[in-house]
């Protein structure tokens, strides 16, 4: 608890000191401060001497003297801070090129073309056919195994393995309220214990997933484990943070994406598992919500095609 607490005070004492006001106030005092010094000592200006001999009394001056004072010391203990906290950084985490992804579209870029090279080879064109080019399974998985690699870089101060990062996809089916089990990552690690998920069931109702499905948020943070519903118990011994989101598109939910993160707590603060989505996991989150909508996609206009054969 009180290893928390200082966490926290720590964390946010760091951004109010590396804020934009408290650099600029820091750096314009002391950078005025060493241009004073220097005037000074070349042409010999005083600028308290100068106020006593033609605006202001002994006191007067003195209280200017001990307000410059106090705000140069000032501006020199913020910018000793911002060194400490520069080198010592609050957050585990930083915002970097999410490099991964371009693997990501490489790849469905090559599917766009093998769909191009169908179409031209195809009279007249099968939409079944191609359909079949659209590899949603091994998609998903390379924008997962992308995702676990994009994080495991993304966290910068301690060195993050493979089995320190769990996601698992799921799909959404509202025609039975459930959430269907797709893929997990990483999957040479067999600790999925629910591939069925009743929204419905009581025994799921404090799923992250579940309550977060069920209401209007699109995201769900934990950030202590005692909040965390117990699933798979072995998975559980060594988890400390969890985040999830919805894979929607204007308001039609699609899967759920859940992240967990074993043996290390990464964040302090839920603000800043927010800055973390939405920096690191959001791009990632579109690639999946794209995977979806193309499947939905080619399911609509096999439906089509077999309703214009009856006709």
């Amino acid at each position: 608890m009180i290893k928390r607490i200082y966490k926290t005070l720590y964390t946010k004492l760091s951004r109010f000191i590396l804020g934009h006001k408290m650099t600029a106030f820091s750096e314009t005092v002391i950078l005025t401060a060493s241009a004073y010094l220097l005037v000074k000592k070349g042409f010999g200006l005083s600028i308290s001497g100068w106020l006593l001999n033609n605006a202001l009394h002994q006191s007067a001056v003195n209280v200017y003297v001990y307000i410059s004072g106090v705000i140069l010391v000032l501006a020199v203990l913020v910018k000793v801070l911002s060194l400490i906290f520069l080198h010592y950084p609050a957050t585990k985490h930083s915002a970097v090129e999410p490099e991964e992804i371009s693997e990501c579209l490489q790849v469905m870029n090559k599917e766009i073309l093998g769909h191009i090279e169908k179409c031209d080879s195809c009279i007249p064109p099968s939409l079944r056919k191609i359909r079949e080019q659209h590899s949603f399974d091994v998609n998903t998985r390379l924008i997962t195994e992308s995702l676990s690699a994009h994080i495991m870089k993304a966290i910068t101060t301690i060195k993050v393995k493979r089995k320190d990062v769990f996601i698992s996809l799921y799909t959404y089916k509202e025609s039975d309220s459930s959430l269907t089990y797709e893929l997990h990552y990483d999957p040479r690690r067999d600790l999925v214990k629910s591939k069925y998920i009743d929204l419905n069931d009581g025994a799921y109702s404090d799923y992250e997933s579940v309550k977060c499905i069920k209401s209007s948020a699109s995201t769900s943070y934990v950030l202590e484990k005692k909040k965390y519903a117990k699933g798979n118990i072995k998975r559980y011994k060594s988890l400390e943070q969890y985040m999830g989101c919805k894979l929607e598109t204007n308001g039609l939910v699609y899967g759920y994406l859940n992240i967990e993160f074993h043996n290390n707590a990464i964040f302090v603060e839920e603000e800043e598992m927010q800055d973390f989505m939405e920096e690191n996991i959001f791009p990632f989150k579109l690639l999946l919500e794209y995977q979806y909508l193309k499947k939905e996609f080619f399911h609509r206009f096999e439906k089509y095609e077999k309703h214009w054969e009856v006709a």
